[in-house]
């Protein structure tokens, strides 16, 4: 298990970090467009979330 969490915690840093390159561009952006990314990382978080939680809970 420690290994697939540790796949699922990369996976979830590098969409983050993808999202941060959206939040700081340095460039004209269209109206919402960051509101958008930020949104997202409340869904990629909420995403993740679920992923350990159903990871980490026992099987019946």
């Amino acid at each position: 298990m420690h290994p697939d969490l540790l796949a699922l915690l990369d996976a979830h840093l590098a969409e983050m970090t993808a999202l941060r390159h959206v939040l700081c561009a340095p460039r004209p952006v269209q109206p919402g467009e960051r509101w958008a990314a930020a949104a997202e990382t409340v869904r990629s978080a909420e995403r993740y979330r679920l992923a350990v939680e159903a990871m980490l809970s026992p099987t019946p």
